[in-house]
């Protein structure tokens, strides 16, 4: 009888993960579609999906601000994503450092509009702990306390180099309207910033 429940119990989780999964994917196909913030409702994103309102609602109770929150945890899990770079012993410190911005702008990149909502949204996220349990600024100092050379000044620069980033990031996300002033934050712009973020903050230590 035991081993035909926890049967159970796996196929329904296995179902609830990837309605998950299929959510997320939709929300992020349905806010870049759409364009606009303001018009996307979890209503829209579950029809989208095939899924129910009510396994949306169940998924994500406070609506549009859990969804925002999935894709971040599911999307832009930089810590995640960087593993495999951070415990590579061939690349030196620097080269690591230099791959945390980079690796954070390629995917809000490749997110399209919905990578600048997610920005725009980040206060609230934080405010309401649904942002990423991440702190760069750890990572950043964990990294150079390792360099002979910045290991004395480790967490002065790497709340330099965060709050740079954070500026950067900022910057593209204004390019989201027709608002011309704003139109040279492009990807390219956005990316190419955070590939020499790093480089020219160090020259100022």
């Amino acid at each position: 009888m035991a081993s035909i429940q926890d049967g159970r119990a796996l196929r329904q989780q296995n179902i609830y993960d990837l309605n998950r999964i299929k959510l997320i994917n939709t929300a992020v196909d349905v806010i870049n579609e759409i364009g606009d913030i303001k018009e996307v409702t979890l209503t829209q994103i579950a029809k989208e999906a095939g899924v129910s309102p009510a396994t949306a609602y169940n998924h994500f109770p406070e609506r549009m601000e859990d969804v925002y929150s999935a894709i971040v945890h599911d999307k832009m899990d930089v810590a995640a994503n960087m593993g495999a770079t951070l415990a590579d012993d061939s690349l030196s410190v620097i080269e690591k450092l230099k791959q945390i911005p980079v690796t954070y702008a390629e995917n809000l990149i490749s997110l399209g509009y919905t990578g600048k909502v997610l920005i725009i949204q980040m206060f609230n996220l934080v405010n309401t702990d649904k942002w990423l349990n991440q702190d760069p600024v750890q990572a950043i100092t964990a990294l150079l306390s390792t360099s002979d050379q910045y290991k004395d000044r480790a967490d002065e620069i790497a709340v330099t180099i965060a709050t740079s980033f954070r500026g950067a990031m900022f910057e593209y996300a204004l390019n989201i309207g027709d608002q011309e002033i704003f139109n040279r934050y492009t990807d390219d712009f956005f990316l190419k910033t955070s590939e020499n973020l790093v480089e020219n903050i160090l020259k100022q230590y």
